[in-house]
């Protein structure tokens, strides 16, 4: 009766599915059906209307928050005044490289074409990086909440989570194209605390030059092609974005994904959320440079893994679509054990780590539904790193320094 259920069928009936939800889902989205009060905004619109106004040759004036706002208010037909749930360009210029061509189309054909073009980079990011297990690997991504708030919002947390995943799949393959990922990376700024510390600290010198150079070279590109008044725009949008959602009590705080935004709604105390955070960060930092510096190197999945919480843990400032990296992280270890064999509770652990951000769906709104999450892959990298190691102690004592 069953004989006919093979796993390549099940992968092209899984694969139907997610096609199906997808489609279905941004077809709502974009169309505006499921808040047709809001007339289908969504976080995308900045980055099309600031995509537009660069391709007019002003980017500077897409850092001026006055005027983008009359924009987004124009591209949705509704007058200024009505315009509910503002987001302004805050991102750095040579940014505008990724999302210029989707300036040329209409704001729903421009949000849709961006969903299509990150998922695509994700799917070929994990193919590069799971290649005995891309199918399944693509599926378990694609089907994770994260992703529907991600492309729900027109944001960049699915291209966030291909960057990182080539990145440490590369590193030691590829470094230079591992560090060109990384490199990439730098529109999002506040996840390179870590990183480049732990390149110099590892000897990856290959990677770390190969992703000064490719910033350097974005950003003196972005100077060229956009102006420096474009960057002197982007330090004072960092400037207010800072004020606005760190310094006092946004309305958005308790849907900001980290230790201090925690403590900073619950007790309206800024230096106290400071007071916190940064040892919190300062912990993290130490746990995953001691666990990529331990000899003999452990797995490079688990380090991975770490590495990729400690990113978005050391942060102060996250979002929940940024948590698509979790499938990513979730799968190197996935990887490690298929090869070296699952551990007891791993896999109900991952599980956990890849539907908590789902729950945001259902109405949470507390700042660590991400950081509990990140804080389990961690685990679940800390027991794989120790795991290996008493496998090996026994027999491989003698030459494990070799």
């Amino acid at each position: 009766m069953t004989a006919w259920l093979t796993r390549d069928r099940l992968v092209l009936l899984a694969w139907l599915f997610c096609v199906s939800v997808f489609g279905f889902y941004m077809a709502v989205v974009v169309t505006g059906t499921l808040v047709p009060e809001r007339a289908g905004r969504a976080d995308f619109i900045a980055f099309h209307n600031a995509s537009q106004m660069a391709l007019l040759g002003d980017a500077a004036g897409a850092y001026d928050w006055s005027r983008l706002r009359l924009l987004q208010a124009e591209t949705l037909g509704i007058p200024p005044e009505a315009l509910e749930g503002f987001l302004g360009w805050v991102n750095p210029p040579h940014f505008f490289f990724y999302v210029l061509p989707f300036g040329l189309l209409s704001y729903g054909a421009g949000w849709f074409a961006w969903v299509v073009a990150t998922v695509l980079v994700l799917i070929l990011a994990l193919r590069v990086a799971f290649p005995d297990m891309a199918g399944p690997a693509s599926m378990l991504a694609l089907a994770m909440p994260a992703v529907l708030i991600c492309i729900g919002l027109g944001q960049n947390g699915v291209l966030t989570a291909a960057l990182l995943c080539l990145t440490f799949a590369l590193m030691d393959r590829r470094p230079v194209l591992a560090g060109l990922a990384l490199g990439l990376l730098t529109y999002k700024p506040q996840f390179g605390l870590l990183l480049p510390l732990l390149l110099v600290a590892t000897g990856r010198w290959r990677v770390f030059v190969s992703a000064a150079a490719t910033a350097v070279t974005l950003m003196a590109g972005s100077a060229f092609a956009f102006g420096l008044d474009a960057w002197s725009g982007f330090l004072g949008a960092l400037s207010r974005n800072d004020a606005m959602y760190l310094g006092e009590r946004h309305a958005a705080l308790p849907r900001i994904q980290s230790v201090y935004a925690l403590v900073f709604d619950a007790t309206d105390d800024r230096m106290l959320a400071w007071m916190v955070h940064v040892p919190f960060a300062a912990g993290i930092a130490v746990l995953v440079l001691w666990l990529w510096l331990r000899r003999p190197e452990g797995l490079l999945e688990a380090r991975s893994a770490a590495a990729m919480a400690a990113a978005f843990l050391m942060t102060p400032f996250t979002w929940i679509y940024d948590a698509v990296a979790l499938g990513g992280a979730a799968l190197f270890l996935v990887a490690a054990a298929r090869r070296e064999g699952w551990l007891a509770g791993e896999r109900a652990m991952l599980l956990v780590a890849c539907l908590l951000p789902g729950i945001v769906l259902l109405g949470v709104r507390s700042p660590m539904v991400a950081p509990a999450a990140w804080l389990l892959i961690l685990a679940c990298a800390w027991r794989r790193d120790r795991a290996w190691r008493l496998s090996r102690a026994p027999s491989d004592s003698p030459s494990a320094g070799t």
